[in-house]
């Protein structure tokens, strides 16, 4: 797995930015008791150390709401995807590159079609990350898509910033969306799809 603290630069545009920032000790026993009280385990392997991060960026220049980080738990939710890409790969969100810089080097992966619809995003983290020559950067928004008869065997939407139900009718959308596009016996699925589809139930 790539460390993207060790790829990614500080950076910012009008409305985001990269940073790098520390993890302590004291930071990941706090995150890992949590865990240990809402009987989870996201934050089992979480170590201390530098991680990097994109989030929003307000007028004043200030750091907003964060969108990806490449911490443990991120690593840890959207370690399924990783798994199970093979063949020809769609994501929905190209975030920081961590999934994508780890899904591309697998052998087993032919192409991977990166769809964002952020141009500052790419322009914000693109030009670091030691892509190859299966990857294809598409900057339109996964909703207005259209795969236009193309397949794909592993398909991935990883475009929330926070779980939420209100997310969930999003990802049946996009499911129903793209159910024609994947491969008999590919593999489709969403950044914490099933803790959405809970929270929506409540």
């Amino acid at each position: 797995m790539s460390r993207l603290s060790d790829i990614l630069r500080p950076c910012q545009s009008e409305h985001f930015m990269v940073d790098i920032f520390e993890v302590t000790e004291k930071e990941v026993q706090a995150c890992q008791l949590r865990d240990l009280f809402h009987g989870g385990g996201e934050y089992r392997g979480f170590e201390a150390g530098k991680y990097a991060r994109l989030s929003h960026r307000y007028e004043n220049g200030a750091r907003g709401p964060t969108i990806m980080s490449d911490t443990w738990m991120e690593r840890q939710t959207n370690r399924e995807f990783v798994r199970q890409a093979k063949g020809d790969v769609l994501i929905a969100g190209l975030g920081i590159g961590m999934v994508l810089l780890d899904v591309q080097d697998k052998p087993e992966v032919t192409s991977v079609t990166v769809v964002e619809k952020e141009i500052e995003v790419i322009g914000l983290v693109i030009d670091h990350l030691p892509l190859n020559e299966k990857v294809v950067i598409i900057v339109t928004d996964i909703f207005d898509y259209k795969p236009n008869g193309r397949m794909w065997d592993t398909i991935y939407f990883d475009i929330w910033d926070k779980i939420s139900g209100d997310n969930y009718p999003e990802m049946k959308k996009l499911h129903r969306k793209f159910a024609m596009a994947k491969r008999p016996g590919g593999w489709m699925g969403s950044w914490r799809k099933e803790d959405c589809r809970k929270r929506a139930k409540e």
